[in-house]
């Protein structure tokens, strides 16, 4: 292997956690050789690169409904500070997937929605068309392609509400099937239309559109703080090929459709295996949520064999309000969740549900809390340094490896020549080994960084490598992220 130096790159969180802190990469050199093989007390963890998988796409979010509430925000200069820690790969997390979220439009007459959650339609009345509707939502869209985003999905959470049985986007009386039977084909006409304008006045091309949103849940009931629609499996399939038809006859070959969108992974399944080949040749990419359900390595083998991509397009977590924001508990479930995620269900992309939360929510979801009403400030959460221990370091392109412990997660980036490992340690401190004995690699130390309860991926002491691996020490309920630079599987 050719020589060259290298350079260890430190983290400086700068300006603080309210108003915004960013990433400022600093230098320094490191040294050259890993020193020769040694005798650890504890036994290796395998990193097996040989079983992992190919075509990781990346990490996303919805805009749903920050980007509808920050969008209007008067204070571009806060708007562009969240936007670069979200989509920014170097100031922040560099998420490159967005889902946008067509709205249905709520009925006048009804006030139901919760901050951020009443999403304009394109068609707030049939035959009317407003096309400068969801102007916020739009622009942080647009601002986030301008910071490297390369893949958008459309998707919708329920029908506009004159197309609607109970007259309202929030859902049934009974929770029940929403979508008037006259109008399957309007409403695949109207999210077609919505993803054609976007195409042609803005050159945005969503590469998917989802025309469902948890469909099989029967929690849509009229009345709730958010759109949402109860489709049964019949419906689905129904709503499916009408999309598809309607994205073909407008010459949208640019797009494909993806469902079901379940919250459940088991629910996926069921709705999978419940339609027929005329509707799975229309579906281009299941989307699955991962609030629920057990069936990972199921879910993938269906995919697989359907010959469809898999994407876990939402999932969050945030427990109660009685949690802070230095909270570790839904830091440890958020990773615990990625890696469950892409080592047994193996998506091609990983998707938050909202990045940014209203603070007046009063919740600990999202990366960001931010004000959706009244004064425009925001802070960052335990989650954000959680998301970014992944994000920045697993990127698009990289290969995502197995390994023999389920508090580890591996990423060989073939691009960069870049080995990433993160580990999840629990209540203990402890020290793991990681066997190195397959790989070639000239360098003698390696990076890590590490977010715990007092700790904000705090770049760490470097760690010495040697020719069989390396040893690195963990505190309770923290997560670790070791780098290792121009490292390569022996052949």
């Amino acid at each position: 292997m050719r020589k060259r130096r290298i350079f260890i790159f430190g983290i400086a969180l700068i300006c603080g956690m309210v108003g915004g802190g960013v990433y400022m990469w600093g230098q320094g050199e490191g040294q050259k050789g890993p020193s020769k093989a040694k005798a650890f007390e504890t036994e290796a963890i395998e990193l097996r690169l040989q079983e992992g998988y190919e075509g990781f796409e990346g990490w996303g979010t919805s805009l749903a409904w920050w980007g509808h509430a920050l969008g209007g925000w008067k204070d571009q200069a806060q708007v562009q500070n969240v936007m670069d820690l979200h989509f920014d790969p170097v100031k922040g997390l560099g998420l490159n997937i967005v889902r946008y979220n067509i709205g249905g439009g709520e009925n006048p007459a009804y006030h139901t929605m919760r901050p951020g959650g009443d999403i304009p339609g394109f068609q707030p009345e049939e035959g009317r068309w407003d096309w400068e509707a969801d102007a916020n939502q739009r622009a942080i869209l647009q601002g986030a392609i301008k910071r490297g985003v390369n893949l958008a999905e459309a998707f919708s959470n329920s029908p506009p509400y004159w197309m609607t049985i109970s007259g309202s986007v929030t859902g049934a009386e009974n929770g029940g099937n929403n979508l008037r039977e006259d109008s399957y084909e309007a409403f695949a006409d109207y999210l077609t239309e919505v993803v054609k304008y976007y195409r042609d006045h803005w050159g945005i091309t969503f590469r998917s559109l989802d025309p469902l949103n948890e469909p099989s849940s029967n929690w849509w009931i009229k009345g709730n703080g958010q759109e949402g629609s109860h489709f049964d499996s019949g419906k689905q399939a129904e709503i499916i090929r009408k999309t598809a038809d309607s994205l073909r006859s407008k010459g949208l070959t640019g797009t494909i459709v993806s469902a079901p969108d379940n919250n459940s992974i088991d629910e996926t399944i069921g709705s999978i295996e419940a339609y027929d080949d005329a509707t799975l040749q229309a579906i281009g990419q299941i989307n699955v949520h991962s609030y629920n359900g057990t069936k990972m390595k199921e879910l993938r083998a269906l995919a697989e064999q359907k010959e469809k991509r898999l994407w876990m397009s939402e999932y969050g977590t945030g427990g109660s309000a009685s949690h802070s924001h230095e909270d570790m508990t839904s830091v440890m479930e958020l990773a615990a969740r990625i890696m469950s995620d892409l080592k047994f269900m193996q998506p091609k992309a990983w998707i938050y549900w909202q990045a940014v939360e209203d603070e007046g929510a009063n919740n600990n979801w999202g990366f960001i809390h931010a004000n959706f009403i009244g004064d425009e400030n925001y802070e960052l959460t335990k989650q954000y340094y959680t998301m970014a221990q992944f994000s920045k370091f697993i990127r698009p392109g990289s290969l995502i490896a197995p390994t023999m412990d389920d508090q580890t997660l591996a990423a060989y980036d073939p691009e960069a020549k870049q080995l990433s490992v993160i580990i999840r340690n629990g209540w203990i401190d402890r020290k793991m080994v990681i066997d190195l004995t397959p790989y070639r690699f000239e360098n003698a130390q390696a990076e890590a960084y590490r977010t715990s309860s007092t700790e904000n991926l705090q770049q760490l002491t470097a760690i010495p490598l040697y020719e069989n691996g390396f040893e690195v020490e963990f505190v309770e309920n923290s997560i670790t992220t070791v780098i290792m630079k121009e490292i390569e599987l022996k052949p």
